[in-house]
């Protein structure tokens, strides 16, 4: 038994430090979605493609984890492949260790058998299921990062706009000022700027709007767009936008603080309740428990002999009737 759990948790641990070095290798390269680059090297190699095709994928899951790895900071061509071959991999190698210790840890028809397959095939469901997890949680924490720092890029591109620096520049200028700041915003808005270059800039925050799939930058690329058109202030825009977002993450904020309460309330009743409850009624129940241990013995008030048992058990004497004939001979 503690052999299968040793294998699980090395199993568990294994997979997670590959995924968190795949994670953090490859994200947020400028290199990535510019070409003319030097391409780094993929994770396998030239076994990414074999190991990726193992186990297929419909067209619409492929396209759910491109969207998760570019949300994530992942642009480069070969990163669904990258993706899937490690995913492939980890299950495969998870199949194969568990099939490997049941053959040499366990005899045919023991328990331990079936508890080492039992332990693999949790391991092989995990290691199926947790790239897909860290993938998600990595890629809401990046957009959440990106919300987070939207206001004040939105402030400083309102700035460059009003100094009278066209639009196009101020984004590629404010995207270099917070390279070191706020990383992740600076990485979209430098690919902002490349689209720039190709196409408009209605296009390219549209396109920006469409990577991340979060409200604000919807507004943005609507916002952009209706200026385009009909020649409106973009830096006016800006301001009331930057505004409206700092309030609506400030209603945020106190909706959360508000759930915060209601949330307290199960750990509260499950964890805090009992220990006060066992300090207020810990001393009145020992005293309760020593009077009836002191009184039940001899000479206590609840102490019963068993004459008072026999007395207690016993019928009540009937009363004779006194309007009752004498019998004869009395």
């Amino acid at each position: 038994m503690w052999l299968s759990l040793l294998v699980f948790l090395l199993i568990s641990s294994g997979c997670f430090a590959v995924l968190r070095y795949f994670m953090r290798r490859g994200s947020n390269r400028e290199e990535d979605p510019t070409a003319g680059r030097r391409k780094r090297p993929l994770l396998f190699g030239a076994l990414t493609e074999p190991l990726a095709g193992i186990l297929p994928v419909r067209p619409d899951t492929g396209k759910q984890y491109t969207r998760l790895l570019r949300q994530a900071g992942h642009y480069g061509a070969d990163a669904l492949s990258e993706y899937l071959g490690l995913r492939n991999a980890l299950v495969a190698g998870g199949l194969l260790l568990s099939v490997a210790a049941i053959v040499v840890l366990s005899e045919p028809g023991e328990p331990a058998m079936y508890a080492l397959g039992l332990t693999g095939l949790l391991a092989v469901i995990l290691l199926y299921a947790a790239p897909r997890l860290v993938l998600e949680t990595m890629s809401k924490g990046r957009v959440r990062r990106i919300e987070e720092s939207l206001p004040d890029a939105m402030d400083m591109i309102t700035m460059c706009v009003s100094a009278g620096l066209p639009l196009q520049h101020a984004i590629g200028r404010v995207s270099e000022e917070t390279r070191a700041s706020h990383p992740d915003l600076s990485f979209e808005l430098r690919i902002v700027g490349r689209h720039t270059e190709a196409g408009s800039l209605s296009t390219a925050i549209r396109k920006f709007a469409e990577r991340l799939d979060v409200p604000e930058i919807h507004s943005v690329a609507t916002m952009v767009w209706q200026a385009e058109q009909q020649g409106g202030s973009v830096a006016g825009a800006f301001q009331s936008f930057a505004d409206q977002v700092r309030l609506n993450r400030r209603q945020r904020a106190e909706e959360a603080g508000n759930k915060a309460a209601f949330k307290m309330l199960f750990p509260l009743v499950f964890c805090l309740a009992p220990a006060v409850y066992i300090v207020l009624l810990g001393p009145a129940v020992m005293d309760i428990r020593d009077f009836f241990r002191r009184e039940r013995e001899p000479g206590g008030v609840l102490a019963t002999t068993p004459e008072d048992l026999d007395t207690m058990l016993a019928p009540p004497p009937v009363a004779a009737d006194p309007a009752e004939p004498a019998a004869p001979g009395e």
